[in-house]
């Protein structure tokens, strides 16, 4: 191979690596404008979804506009009507002071007695505002008045409901621990009192309060000799509670030791299930017992 042949092959050589870079080069270009227009693409739609619902939101915001608007118009309809009308009565209450004008004109003569007889039409329309503003007020006191009865009347009733709740609550809590006592006696829980005596309930059903008591557990009672006890008589002793019922418990058996005209002493029979307190309730026999 010549000197020039030589010279070609590499001068074709290097043309081909020219040739290989710039296609390589816009292969790469390329790839970098379609990236590149995809983003721009994504971009697009984005922007359409956002002009989209901008697009919605004017519309809404438009048709609450418009709304508000009729609304508007129609309360202004309404105070124009009403506007209309006052003027109207306006209109006709001018007509009627020019026609009272005219009349007055006309009558020169009377007009001491027409001013007379106005200044006593106007006092008795006066008086007659008066009076049907004192009925008024009398009428809404005796409604106030009316409704304060049928609120007391309201809440009385419901009091009473509650107080007889209540009461047939303690009744029946009673009655249980009168059954209870008497399964306990049953079951041979009255062996003390049984030794101290047993019981002696006077024949008369009474019942009073616990009215003081000391550390040694005698207790002054506010019933007496006037109310048929006698010494040796017993009582049933036991607790009420009437805002919390659950409380209410049965506490157990005193004797009287002494017994005056109007009080009287007594001392538990046995054990007691709680100290006693002044307040707490003795009876001849417990309801249901």
């Amino acid at each position: 191979m010549t000197t020039v042949g030589k010279i070609l092959v590499f001068l074709n050589l290097i043309f081909s690596l020219v040739v290989g870079g710039f296609v390589a080069f816009a292969y790469v270009a390329r790839t970098n404008w379609v990236a590149e227009f995809k983003k721009l693409e994504a971009a697009n739609q984005v922007l359409a979804a956002d002009a989209r619902t901008y697009q919605s939101e004017l519309q809404k915001a438009q048709q609450d506009a418009d709304a508000r608007v009729a609304k508007k118009d129609a309360e202004l309809k309404n105070v124009q009507q009403d506007l209309d009308a006052a003027n109207r009565v306006v209109a006709q209450l001018r007509d009627e002071l020019a026609k009272m004008n005219s009349r007055n004109q006309h009558e020169t003569a009377l007009s001491t007695i027409s001013n007379t007889e106005v200044q006593k039409r106007q006092e008795d329309v006066a008086q007659l505002r008066d009076t049907l503003r004192k009925e008024r007020d009398a009428n809404n006191a005796l409604a106030k008045l009316n409704a304060e009865l049928k609120d007391q009347a309201t809440v009385a009733q419901i009091e009473r409901r509650s107080v007889q709740d209540q009461n047939n609550r303690l009744e029946k809590q009673v009655q249980q621990m009168a059954r209870d006592m008497a399964r306990m006696r049953a079951n041979g829980g009255s062996t003390t009192m049984a030794r101290a005596g047993g019981k002696n309930p006077p024949s008369e059903n009474v019942e009073g309060l616990v009215k003081n008591t000391d550390s040694s557990g005698l207790m002054t009672l506010t019933i007496g000799s006037d109310a048929g006890l006698a010494k040796g008589h017993t009582l049933e002793l036991f607790r009420l509670n009437p805002s919390s019922p659950s409380q209410s418990k049965y506490l157990g058996t005193v004797r009287i030791l002494e017994a005056e005209a109007h009080q009287s002493v007594a001392q538990p029979v046995g054990r007691l299930s709680s100290p006693p307190q002044r307040g707490d309730r003795v009876a001849s026999r417990i309801l249901g017992g």
